[in-house]
């Protein structure tokens, strides 16, 4: 019975059986379509790509973790302690009725204009300036931030081999081993004598000429160096930020990315290279705020894109007459294929929305009640971790993989689950786009497979986990902040007084300005304040900054608070001491 039932099911694999029959016509169906296939497989790594690191780059303190503290005097710039807050432009539920309002109207605008020229060419030209001067920013910050990764990989501030882990001080130009002391301030590192280059890997065991040390050493601090910009213009601009070497050059890259768009022909990789920039930036700029108002605005635009492109004829009279950076192309047969960015950008501000959201439960499940010695036992008070930073540190990543300590690299490793899941519902949307667009032979709005995809992937895997209303109450208008009450009670009063009026009060505002009381326009780039080396004079020195005395080779690092100056004291008397130890100036 058995054997009889084996040989039935063979014989569907010999002669000319449905089966054999089927596979070869497959595979030779997809052998002669080939070509559409790698097309289709590179736009879905198109799409994904500015959404992942876009999404990554928007990473910043969650409100579940601590606040960093402000230096007692206030005064940041004294000190070169320059805070740049991510700024966000956040969506409030009003906006999922006004954007698929303002969407369509810019639309048949674009159209009757189309019409009314007859010939887009105008247009294209008007369209293509606009979208270039923002292009040079767009690619300018991809550019500049893929630098400073590929920064990270050459000169990554900590790494680990088998047996150890190395961390790079640019200041002692030197590579430190040993543990931080968790419990206490005090943090032991001594310098390996065998690594005298800031390379990592097996290129930090070369022994290199001391000339070639010094000039990997100068060359690390350039690129790695936060410069302070200071800009003034009376009454326009008061600015002051940090920047980096690979910003001026990335700004550079991104001009002459348009440059040569403008020049060159608008060919396919520079009109992506300019949409990538545009969807990174964006990623980075907007907020849905929550999940349900994020929820609301793609449900929205959900029906707007069916109706645009089924039922009139203006989103692809638009799309396919504008020949402006608004869009992704792929070469192809059969005239290529494309995609808009509204379709990566809209389901893409969810998903890194998701991605905040993980950040946010990864330090909300390491909050903790502690009884300090100041309360009663039952008095416990709510203790957050401290914010370690999770952008920017793909070579860490790369290099501390194996290491077993914890490292400056551990901020970005936190699990991604709704992130995840969130790329999931993509791919199957999009993927579903592409069946249906290869079945019908018609242009197909994108958004009608994508929102679901992306929406039911993030709703149901909350569901599963038992974290609806945590999905639901996360905000990012800054209730879940500390000092909320404090912060909504200015800002109400400040909005009471320009109602009346009266300019509101900014101490800080008048502070700066008072600086630049007798300044018209000024301009400056600063190099941010360093540590100091001093030699220790005799062993009591070293013991009146309260910690014993070091052994040779030994580094001491002592915590301080921002703003407040740190300086190293070398232990010893030599020039080529390679004890130090760092003190905090009272």
């Amino acid at each position: 019975m058995a054997s009889s039932m084996i040989d039935k099911f063979f014989e569907n694999f010999q002669g000319d059986s449905p089966v054999i029959q089927s596979f070869g016509y497959w595979g030779h169906k997809i052998y002669e379509d080939r070509e559409i296939w790698k097309m289709q497989a590179h736009l879905i790594v198109a799409a994904l790509f500015p959404i992942y690191i876009g999404s990554h780059a928007s990473l910043r303190r969650p409100p579940s973790a601590e606040a960093p503290k402000k230096s007692k005097d206030g005064d940041d710039e004294e000190d070169d302690e320059i805070q740049v807050e991510p700024t966000m432009e956040g969506f409030s539920p009003s906006d999922a009725i006004m954007f698929p309002i303002m969407a369509g109207c810019t639309l048949a605008v674009l159209y009757f204009i189309i019409k009314w020229l007859k010939d887009p060419r105008i247009l294209n030209l008007i369209l293509t300036w606009y979208f270039s001067i923002l292009g040079v920013f767009g690619v300018g910050k991809l550019a500049a931030d893929a630098l400073n990764v590929a920064t990270t990989f050459i000169f990554p501030l900590v790494w680990s081999s088998r047996k150890e882990t190395y961390h790079v001080d640019q200041e002692l130009r030197k590579q430190l081993t040993g543990n931080t002391i968790k419990a206490g301030i005090l943090q032991t590192r001594k310098a390996a004598p065998d690594k005298s280059s800031p390379l990592a890997g097996p290129l930090s065991a070369i022994p290199l000429p001391r000339s070639v040390n010094s000039f990997l050493w100068n060359l690390r601090a350039l690129v790695t160096t936060n410069w302070i910009l200071r800009g003034y213009i009376h009454n326009i601009v008061n600015l002051t930020t940090r920047i980096r070497l690979n910003d001026a050059i990335g700004l550079v890259l991104g001009f002459a990315a348009i440059v040569l768009y403008n020049t060159i022909g608008k060919v396919w990789w520079l009109t992506n290279l300019i949409g990538f920039g545009f969807c990174y930036g964006t990623l980075q700029l907007m907020s849905p705020t929550t999940f349900w108002t994020g929820s609301l605005i793609l449900i929205g635009l959900f029906f707007y894109d069916i109706t645009m492109v089924f039922y009139t004829p203006l989103m692809v009279t638009v799309a396919t007459s504008l020949d402006v950076p608004i869009k992704l192309v792929f070469p192809g047969p059969k005239n290529g294929g494309m995609l808009g960015l509204g379709d990566v950008v809209l389901p893409g501000i969810m998903m890194a929305l998701a991605l905040r959201f993980d950040l946010y439960l990864h330090y909300l499940r390491q909050q903790r009640l502690e009884a300090p010695l100041s309360l009663k036992p039952q008095e416990k008070k709510l203790v957050k971790t401290k914010y370690q930073d999770a952008t920017g540190l793909w070579g860490e990543r790369f290099w501390t993989s194996n290491s077993t300590k914890i490292t400056e690299a551990d901020g970005a490793r936190f699990p991604k689950t709704y992130f995840y899941a969130s790329v999931v519902g993509y791919i199957i949307g999009i993927l579903t786009t592409l069946v249906v667009l290869n079945i019908f032979r018609h242009a197909q709005p994108a958004l009608l497979y994508l929102v679901p995809g992306v929406l039911i992937a993030l709703w149901s895997t909350a569901l599963f986990r038992g974290e609806l209303s945590l999905m639901w109450g996360y905000t990012e208008d800054g209730s879940l902040e500390e000092n909320w009450e404090e912060v909504k009670a200015k800002r109400e009063k400040d909005e009471k007084d320009e109602k009346e009026g009266k300019k509101p009060k900014d101490d800080t505002k008048k502070e700066k300005d008072t600086k630049h009381a007798h300044h018209v326009v000024l301009f400056s780039i600063s190099e941010p304040k360093r540590r100091k080396v001093a030699k220790v004079e005799s062993e009591s020195d070293e013991l009146n900054l309260g910690e014993p005395a070091m052994p040779k080779g030994v580094f001491a690092f002592k915590g301080v608070e921002k703003g407040k100056d740190t300086k190293p004291v070398a232990n010893g008397t030599g020039d080529d001491s390679d004890e130090f130890s760092v003190s905090e100036e009272e």
